[in-house]
Order: structure tokens, then sequence, then C-alpha cells
């Protein structure tokens, strides 16, 4: 069951991002972060190594997550 709190958040949440739909993505990263977000490209090696590193840590994050959940 929501409460009312969480409904008035997610509802503050939905209508700050409505102005960012047909924004490109990287543009969204690099306003809110300050840090620029490089092209993927599948035909670099070190893009792709870049990715598996992601992968594992994204993973072992849900590991942890998984371990000693959020409360």
């Amino acid at each position: 069951m929501i409460d009312e709190y969480t409904e008035r958040l997610e509802n503050v949440i939905r209508q700050m991002l409505q102005p960012l739909r047909g924004i490109p993505f990287n543009l969204v990263i690099e306003a809110l972060t300050g840090h620029r977000v490089f092209q993927f490209d599948r035909t670099q090696p070190t893009h792709l190594s870049a990715l598996e590193i992601l992968r594992l840590a994204a993973l072992e994050a849900g590991r942890s997550i998984n371990r000693t959940p959020i409360k």
C-alpha cells in the first residue's frame, strides 16, 4: 500500500521528468553531473572491456543488496 507521502513524491518526480522528454539522455546526464558521456563503440576493445567491468560491478552490487537489503 502506497502512503500519501510516497504518492506525492512520485508525482513530483514525474513532473520533474516531464520536461526532459525528447532531450537526449547524454545531455541530461551531462547537465546533472557535469561529466561528458562518451559514445559507446562495440568495435573498440577498450569499450568492451569497460562494459564488462561495469557489468561485473552491477552484478556484485545486486548481490550485495540481496545480502544486506536497503531498508
